[in-house]
């Protein structure tokens, strides 16, 4: 072993010691989804887009092209009725993001959503009232879904996350808010509200989790029902959300820093004052040299300014501007990061000429390493083939699965499986790959809709999904297990406009037994 080669494992290792939360092995946490997605070794990737056939409503729809030997089953939309009579009614549109109950007695029974609505206009109803963006969660036994919640204030809901300790980050995908959360006023962007589910029952709400922090976490809010923003991780226009080993969370302002005064388009970290606890922190904003890839540090940014506007307080402090970043993705929620270590913070950015995925080393907390993985930049994908690349999700040998955001030219929005680069023992640290190959996986018969929220399952969702169909549980566990890929079909338009949950997994049956 060379003097640097050592020097560098030691480094490492004392990185990883003085994490507290590193467990042994590269991969870190004991991971949980079983999906393996590997280009051809585990599918034929498409050779195009779709050409738009459409495709209708209801349990029997088929809202995608997949590889042969692929299954897809609805498992939600939009039409179902929401509970059980009395407290039923219909659903919100626009289903975006995704997560399960990831930890907990219950774990991956559950299935979360986000509904990018706006705002309930403002018309002299009660604040907290129903009527703006919410969260629903279906319950994978049943098929049944519930509305876990929803407030008039609250607009485009966007990403949503399971945290750490068991709640729920949702987050608001607006750069100017359209109706202010009355206990947060100083708010000009969208916010992050944490909601804190009941541990025995994770379809509601739990009020007596909730800690009242204000008015130190930055809002007047000293009602106690579930729910608290949490304008320290910024006002701005939210979508991804993650952790990082460390417990601290990254994020990024969609907006476009490179063309439009006072955005940033920046990638975000958070990290809390106390562990696990999110109402005050220190917000940061990545910066490299070339103020687009390469080595660089965390900006701190004001602590008050973030709370009125965080895209323009990381402009003012000169970080790196990209062309609208969406969404993020660790190894920390389903799937194995396999490349730095288990530190990887992967992010797409749907503009601009980093148009594709950039992937940043997150091992020294003080020097980020930021670099092109997917995409033109990357030099494995280019438009028009590939484009606008919007939702992230890793499976268990570390595929990247990337969902376009109205990309496609004259075909479906597709669904891109990036296949890490070849394990090289001789490769050092600082030698920052791209991915080895990025190829077609699934297309949107819809041309109007797109793919998004996509998720792997948690290992083990089959042992909630087994059991009788019925005309609300249209799934058994050949389609909803611990493979499955979740998505979520939104802005349904083409011959039907009902959005879906969509549950896509290997066929496992023998040949002789297939009938498709």
């Amino acid at each position: 072993m060379s003097l640097r080669t050592l020097l560098t494992t030691l480094a490492t290792a004392a990185l990883a010691l003085g994490a507290g939360t590193v467990s042994a092995g590269a991969q870190g946490k004991a991971h949980d989804t079983r999906a393996d997605y590997t280009p051809f070794a585990k599918f034929t990737p498409l050779p195009a887009s779709s050409t738009c056939p459409g495709e209708g409503p209801g349990r029997q729809a088929k809202p995608f092209v997949l590889p042969p030997d692929y299954l897809q089953q609805v498992v939600a939309e939009e039409t179902d009725t929401i509970g059980t009579p009395p407290d039923s009614g219909p659903t919100e549109d626009l289903w975006d993001m995704l997560t399960q109950n990831e930890s907990g007695k219950h774990a991956a029974r559950y299935l979360y959503r986000t509904h990018e609505v706006g705002a309930a206009p403002s018309s002299g109803d009660p604040p907290r009232a129903p009527g703006g963006a919410a969260v629903t969660v279906t319950d994978l036994k049943t098929g049944i879904t519930r509305t876990l919640a929803e407030r008039n204030d609250w607009e485009r809901f966007d990403g949503i996350v399971w945290t750490p300790w068991g709640t729920i980050l949702a987050a608001e995908e607006t750069i100017r808010q359209g109706r202010s959360d009355p206990n947060v006023p100083q708010a000009l962007g969208g916010l992050v509200y944490e909601l804190f589910v009941d541990r025995k029952e994770p379809w509601k709400l739990d009020p007596s989790r909730e800690r009242i922090t204000a008015p130190e976490d930055g809002t007047t809010d000293f009602l106690q029902d579930g729910i608290r923003a949490r304008p320290a991780l910024g006002a701005k226009s939210h979508e991804g959300i993650r952790f990082d080993r460390r417990g601290w969370n990254y994020g990024i302002a969609e907006s476009r820093g490179q063309t439009v005064a006072g955005q940033s388009g920046g990638v975000f970290r958070f990290v809390p004052d106390r562990k696990g606890d999110l109402s005050s922190g220190q917000l940061s904003a990545l910066r490299t040299a070339d103020r687009r890839y390469g080595p660089g540090s965390w900006i701190p940014l004001d602590r008050s300014a973030v709370q009125v506007d965080a895209d323009a307080e990381a402009e003012r402090r000169d970080v790196n501007q990209y062309q609208r970043p969406e969404d993020v993705e660790t190894g920390e929620s389903t799937g194995v990061d396999v490349l730095n270590h288990g530190w990887t913070l992967y992010v797409a950015i749907t503009e601009g000429a980093e148009m594709g995925v950039m992937n940043v080393d997150l091992r020294d907390p003080a020097r980020p390493f930021a670099y092109p993985y997917a995409g033109p930049a990357a030099g494995n994908a280019t438009p028009p083939v590939f484009t606008s690349s919007d939702n992230l999700a890793l499976d268990r040998k570390g595929n990247l699965a990337i969902a376009e955001d109205g990309g496609s030219q004259g075909g479906g929005d597709d669904v891109w499986i990036a296949a890490p680069p070849q394990p090289d023992r001789g490769r050092r640290d600082d030698e920052y790959e791209p991915a080895r190959t990025v190829q077609r996986f699934a297309s949107g018969k819809d041309c109007v809709a797109e793919p998004t929220g996509i998720y792997f399952a948690m290992q083990g969702t089959e042992r909630w999904s087994k059991g009788p169909m019925t005309a609300l549980k249209a799934y058994d566990e050949r389609t909803v297990n611990s493979e499955t890929l979740f998505v979520n079909r939104q802005h349904a338009g083409q011959t039907s406009p009902v959005d879906q949950t969509v549950a896509i997994a290997p066929d496992e049956r023998p040949r002789g037994r297939r009938n498709h």
